[in-house]
């Protein structure tokens, strides 16, 4: 989703983020999934991306939890134009936890499009940053 670090601060454990911010589904791709793709835009090693998602919010015990996606991270996505998409989704179909999914090269290119947007519509925006909510 895409917010500001106040609104994430009010936001309430029984609150839809859906409702407040604009949100788009990871369809399924995991924390690990998705390091696989960040080591791929970024060039680093795999525990480098996993950092790149730190923890800003527990919003109970038990979650949901709201993860920032790193700024220069974000920016360099944001970089990304449709030519590159194709690529980085081919290679990134080749990690195992992508094969893993039950996901074609259409639902990849497709959440990599929307996050590419959701990441030039955030370093637009003063205060602005890509949040992952995750329910557990």
């Amino acid at each position: 989703m895409i917010g500001s670090e106040e609104g994430i601060k009010e936001l309430e454990a029984d609150e839809n983020p859906a409702d407040l911010f604009p949100c788009m589904n990871t369809q399924g791709i995991h924390a690990e999934a998705r390091a696989q793709l960040y080591t791929l835009v970024t060039r680093s090693f795999l525990d480098d991306a996993m950092q790149l998602e730190p923890l800003v919010r527990q919003l109970s015990e038990e979650g949901p939890n709201i993860y920032l996606l790193d700024s220069s991270l974000a920016s360099q996505l944001a970089g990304k134009d449709e030519n590159d998409i194709e690529q980085l989704v081919n290679q990134w179909l080749e990690c195992e936890p992508v094969e893993a999914l039950d996901l074609d090269s259409e639902d990849l290119i497709d959440f990599l499009f929307q996050l590419i947007h959701f990441c030039k519509t955030a370093i637009q925006g003063e205060d602005l940053g890509v949040y992952l909510y995750s329910d557990g």
